[in-house]
């Protein structure tokens, strides 16, 4: 028995001298010997390739016959290679799912007797802690009565109460499994227990440690075990000299791998083990300018400094998408400069940590054809079977939610079956996913959830459009069909299971009842038609993914019936194991083919065979990284237990601190520095994914300044910087050349800077000009025979104007026809967006309905009310002013509830608190409805009709339409529902006026009357007018109008100072109309008795008498001539706004009211518009500021009249 070390820097080649000991041993000893070249696992395949190769070099041999020869292991495949016929190697393998359902279920029982760990159990993460903790005491060697030791030592405190927990747990744990399942952690034990029995004097072991720092405790005790049973055993480190006889200073570079030296040294003294001379490696693997940065990495001092580094480059960007950009196009120009030197296979990319780069990976390097692969485990966590498994039982458990529904139903591993050529077959995709989308709009717009899923009766899917008389239903049965084959569906697949699953008594029968569920409904069936596709695809990965997780779900249920099958059925338990057990698994992967670029993270080993290595993200943040301690023996807990842990029998290591993991950092960073045998590329993002900026790694620094002209004390990093858009005006061009299609995106980025700075409103001076070198690149990528068309296509944006174009004539009449059926309140979309009337009106462009009480619903539910209060008054042929409050309460209960029975007003049902907000509304439409009944007891004017409709609105005809012809082929037909009508009688004179009910406060605005963005009341006074004979049937004398009132619906807030002059006054000054009267005293005398009387402001109608009797001046009265030029400029909008929509004119023009306010503020077209005001082709419309007199004055000027003094 032997021990022999191989040693030496990174930079020197260590498998050479470990192979020519093995050539060289094998000729000495007996034919009958064995040799096992042991490498760590993660690297098993390259290795094996490389050293085959390198020893049938040796001996002239083909690899076949050199693989005859020596077998090359991980120490698990060595345990499998020695022991594969004993018994104990085949008791069945538990998991880690398996080993955190055992310890959930020991921490169960022994729950009265944990000082510390009782409280724990249901806290999450805990159980894959504390498995964690007990892995690393097996691989630390202690067995329970160890740390039953242990704990009876330590002082009192969290320590102590941790290691008394920790012995019960773990020796309930051993006790279970012993003998009966194969634990991860169990095989290296069993294989030193194997080992310990057999005499290994033919045995010849070169271990390869070269690109890892450490062992743990069996590792090493399995080596030992092999010197101690005779053995031969060759290793070779990383070390830059011998540590015989002390250990090496803690912090230093070479700390990890000298104390391994020094421990088995250590040992062979003990036990007389004979100690080779080492063999130090001194064959150089790297080009020279790695070579001195290996030298200034370990503080040697070199004789001659190189001023520059050749082989070590750094580059910045602007974020990290740029930088993994950067990388691959520096892989393929690097590929393409090497005619044929170099290959995807001689490249490796690290970064730290790989999640802050996954989601850029894919779409970048199969952007650039770089074939890929990544060699961390990836977790079956998010796979659609996890996500069904988890949704299913949140969706029994909190009672068919839209979002657990959805989540169930958008996995598509649950098919409703349809019946094809007689017989029943999973319903295809693309039906599926319609119907479940349908289903999903359905939801959101009626808010249906808990049991109606689960009843028998059909729904029944119908429309809500906003229209001129409100809400109008309209029912869809195709739509219909497709929501209730979901609807059934849910309701017949998932209570049936919820049923069983709840009469389960233990795990045993759950388990059964949730495979039984699944493989029922063909889930396992779905899986594998997603493997087929996958693979008739290719998509090789992606084929092995849902057979490995249906394997690992059942694997997890047969050890969740092993352990807990006869334990009472807990859901949320048996989830959160399952879950967990999912986040532990991960996918097995095999690269898709030998030429790929290799992506990892540093800390992981690797080959050191390639030649590049890139190295991303090196940040001050991650080199060094921050070391967080979160074990549930802390650091400080491990270094109290040094002292005992040395008095214990045996070799026995915890895993090292925080701290001396933060030592091992420089290590770390030496080690992928020196992957690289050629060259080595350092990077970082100039800003994080937050945009803080960041800063170079020392150890970056530190490099850049060594191999620097500059003085040392100037950290000075000289990078490259790539930004992610070019400066066409340079001739750096090659940052930005990758495939073609990549290139054609940064060419079209570089023509599209130029073209903004040069459209700068601000910029003067000579228009700048792309260099030379763009100007070629472009126009070979036009010309190129594949993507020549392409990049034509795509370089025609630059030239694109956000300027939309106006419809042909075959368009408009396609859209519009010859006339216009349309509501004023279109018209004002119009005037104040073209192209958002064109969207809405045109193209008919809608948001998805969602389930929610908007101002347009409470609006329609106090119209709908007020309407049917003042018809079933009249039916009743009562005056609303002659009712008292009894009558009036008898009257709304009855029309209130035959409102809320509409389909619109489900929402005030949905839940306690839209109950709530039923009662708020019924409260203030009452309170409305009390107020114009006492105002109607102070006034002259009466309710003759509401909700009065003319022109044909939601199929029901009313008045005559306004209707204007626009020119010999096209008219405009103009249509509406006015809220009340009131008549007042003056003498032989009739007034007719109108009164829109509003949900906030409204007034005349007379500026945007005139701009044409509120003509709804001079349309519906225009409607009177055009109709008063069947308003008023036959007369001899004209109707006059009395005006446009509107009454704001409120239950209004009062204060103390309000209520000095009485409650009742108060409330009808708060409920006073706002809008135009008709400036005739004998009208206004009529409109309030009490205001004639008393003098001062009328508590109903917004105007007052002075003390002589005489009205004061106000915008609010309006001359007969005034409102009558109103009316005609109004008609004189319809017809403009017609004549454009039929011109076509599609002009974005949004009306722009001040600083703060726009037509686009609540738009739902922003996206579709683009519209951006710092663009020159897009403006807003600008408003004049006009007084009423103003806007008088400038019709008066328009319709050819007088201007008004």
């Amino acid at each position: 028995m032997t021990l022999q070390f191989v040693i030496g820097p990174a930079k020197f080649d260590h498998r050479s001298p470990m192979v020519a000991q093995l050539v060289a041993k094998q000729a000495q000893v007996a034919a009958g010997d064995e040799f096992f070249y042991l490498v760590p696992d993660h690297i098993k395949f390259d290795t094996e390739v490389d050293i085959l190769k390198r020893l049938a070099q040796a001996k002239h041999q083909d690899k076949l016959s050199a693989q005859s020869q020596v077998q090359i292991f991980s120490f698990t495949r060595l345990a499998w290679y020695l022991m594969k016929n004993e018994p104990a190697y085949q008791v069945p393998r538990l998991s880690n799912a398996g080993i955190n359902m055992l310890l959930f279920r020991i921490m169960r029982e022994h729950a009265s007797e944990l000082q510390l760990f009782s409280g724990e159990i249901s806290q999450t993460g805990f159980i894959g802690q504390l498995a964690r903790e007990i892995k690393e005491l097996q691989l630390a060697n202690l067995a329970p009565e160890d740390v039953t030791q242990l704990a009876m030592n330590a002082q009192a405190g969290d320590l102590k109460a941790k290691l008394h927990d920790l012995a019960i747990v773990y020796a309930d744990f051993v006790a279970a499994t012993a003998e009966t399942y194969l634990k991860p952690a169990d095989v290296l034990a069993q294989l030193n227990r194997y080992l310990q029995q057999q005499d290994l004097h033919h045995m010849h072991i070169y271990f390869e440690l070269s690109g890892s720092a450490q062992l743990d405790a069996q590792e090493q005790g399995i080596l030992t075990t092999m010197l101690e049973r005779g053995a031969n055993v060759t290793i070779s480190l990383i070390l830059d000299r011998e540590y015989q006889e002390q250990l090496p200073e803690q912090g230093t570079l070479f700390y990890q791998t000298g104390r391994l030296y020094f421990r088995l040294y250590q040992y062979a003294q003990i036990r007389k083990v004979a100690v080779l001379p080492t063999i130090k490696a001194e064959n150089l693997r790297v080009t020279a300018g790695l070579a001195a940065l290996d030298d200034f990495w370990r503080g040697q001092t070199l004789r001659e400094k190189p001023e520059y580094n050749a082989n070590i480059h750094y580059f910045q960007t602007d974020t990290r998408q740029t930088e993994v950009a950067q990388v691959a196009r520096q892989i393929r120009q690097l590929i393409a400069a090497s005619h044929g030197q170099l290959h995807y296979r001689d490249f490796l990319v690290l970064t730290r940590h790989l999640n802050n780069y996954e989601t850029m990976l894919a779409p970048i390097m199969h952007g650039m054809d770089i074939p890929y692969f990544v060699d961390l485990k990836r977790s079956m966590a998010d796979h659609p079977l996890v996500e069904l498994i988890s949704a299913l039982f949140e969706l029994g458990d909190k009672k068919y939610q839209y979002q657990d529904v959805m989540r169930v139903l958008k996995t598509e591993l649950l098919l409703p079956t349809i019946e094809v050529a007689g017989k029943k077959v999973p319903m295809p995709a693309q039906d599926y996913r319609q119907a479940v989308d349908l289903t999903e709009n359905f939801i959101l717009k009626t808010g249906y959830s808990g049991n109606r899923w689960t009843q028998r009766t059909d729904w029944q899917y119908f429309q809500l459009n906003q229209g001129d008389a409100g809400v109008e239903t309209e029912k869809s049965q195709a739509v219909s069909d497709q929501i209730n084959l979901i609807h059934h569906f849910v309701g017949n697949v998932f209570p049936p299971f919820y049923r069983q699953l709840a009469a389960a008594q233990d795990g045993r029968q759950a388990a059964k009842i949730l495979y039984n569920f699944l493989v029922g409904h063909g889930v396992d069936k779905q899986l594998m038609a997603w493997r087929d596709q996958a693979l008739a695809e290719q998509r090789v990965e992606a084929a092995a993914e849902p057979e490995q997780t249906w394997q690992t779900f059942c694997d997890m249920l047969d050890e969740y019936v092993t352990i807990l099958g006869n334990a009472p059925f807990e859901p949320d338990d048996f989830l959160a194991l399952l879950q967990a057990g999912f986040e532990g698994a991960s996918y097995s992967q095999i690269p898709s083919t030998l030429d790929q670029v290799l992506v990892s993270e540093s800390e992981m080993v690797q080959t050191q065979n390639r030649k590049v290595v890139f190295l991303m993200g090196a940040t001050d943040l991650v080199m060094p990284d921050r070391i967080m301690d979160n074990n549930l023996l802390s650091d400080v807990d491990k270094e109290s237990l040094k002292p005992a842990l040395d008095e214990l029998d045996g070799e026995h290591y915890l895993s090292d601190s925080a701290v001396i993991q933060l030592g091992d950092e420089r290590f770390l960073s030496y080690l992928s520095f020196l992957n690289a045998k050629q060259d080595l590329y350092l990077s970082v993002p100039l800003k994080d994914d937050q945009g803080g900026n960041v800063s170079w790694s020392n150890y970056v620094k530190q490099i850049a300044s060594y191999f620097s002209p500059q003085p040392k004390d100037m950290p000075t990093v000289p990078a490259s910087v790539y930004l992610s858009t070019p400066d066409a005006t340079q001739g750096n061009f090659w940052p930005y050349v990758g495939t073609k299609r990549r290139t054609i995106s940064h060419i079209i980025q570089a023509y599209r800077e130029i073209l903004t700075t040069n459209t700068d409103r601000n910029r003067v001076g000579e228009p700048i000009k792309p260099a030379s070198v763009w100007v070629w690149l472009r126009r070979q990528l036009v010309n190129d025979a594949q993507f020549g068309d392409l990049a034509q296509q795509l370089l025609a944006g630059l030239s694109y104007r956000n300027v939309p174009v106006p419809l042909t004539q075959k368009s408009v009449d396609d859209l519009y026809h010859q006339d216009i059926y349309t509501s004023i309140s279109k018209l004002e979309e119009f005037y104040r967006n073209r192209y958002a009337y064109f969207l809405k009106y045109g193209l008919k462009l809608r948001e998805r309905d969602v389930f929610e009480l908007s101002p347009a619903s409470t609006g329609e539910f106090f119209h709908a009310v007020l309407d049917q209060l003042v018809k079933a008054v009249r039916d009743d042929q009562l005056a609303l002013r002659d009712l008292n409050d009894a009558q009036l309460d008898k009257y709304l209960s009855v029309v209130t509830i035959a409102v809320l029975d509409q389909p619109q007003f489900e929402i005030l049902s949905s839940s306690n608190r839209m109950s709530y907000v039923r009662q708020q509304l019924i409260n203030t439409v009452r309170q409305i409805a009390f107020a114009i009944r006492n105002q109607s007891k102070l006034s002259a004017a009466k309710p003759t009709q509401t909700e009065l409709l003319f022109g044909n609105v939601n199929h029901e005809a009313g008045l005559k339409a306004l209707d204007f012809q626009v020119d010999a082929n096209h008219a405009v037909h103009v249509r509406g529902k006015i809220d009340r009508l009131d008549q007042i009688q003056v003498a032989d004179q009739a007034y007719l006026g109108i009164v829109d009910y509003k949900s906030s406060v409204h007034k005349f605005d007379f500026e945007q009357a005139y701009y044409g963005l509120a003509m709804q009341m001079l349309t519906y006074l225009d409607a009177v007018l055009a109709n008063e004979n069947d308003i008023m049937g036959e007369q001899s004398d004209k109707v006059k109008l009395a005006g446009a009132l509107y009454m704001h619906i409120q239950n209004p807030t009062l204060k103390p100072k309000d209520l000095s002059a009485g409650f009742e006054d108060a409330l009808l000054k708060a409920n006073r109309y706002q809008g135009i009267l008709l400036n005739d005293p004998e009208l206004l005398s009529q409109l309030d008795s009490d205001a004639r009387e008393n003098y001062g402001s009328s508590k109903v109608y917004p105007f007052r008498h002075n003390k002589t009797g005489d009205v004061y001046k106000s915008s609010s009265l309006v001359t007969e001539d005034d409102l009558d030029a109103l009316i005609a400029h109004n008609e004189t909008l319809i017809v403009k706004a017609a004549e454009a929509i039929f011109a076509g004119a599609l002009d974005i023009n949004p009306v722009r009211f001040d600083d703060k306010t726009t037509a686009l503020q609540y738009s739902p077209y922003l996206s579709i518009m683009q519209f951006d005001a710092m663009l020159p082709e897009n403006n807003y419309h600008d408003l004049v500021s006009l007084s009423p007199k103003d806007v008088i004055d400038r019709i008066s000027a328009e319709q050819g009249g007088p201007a008004h003094a």
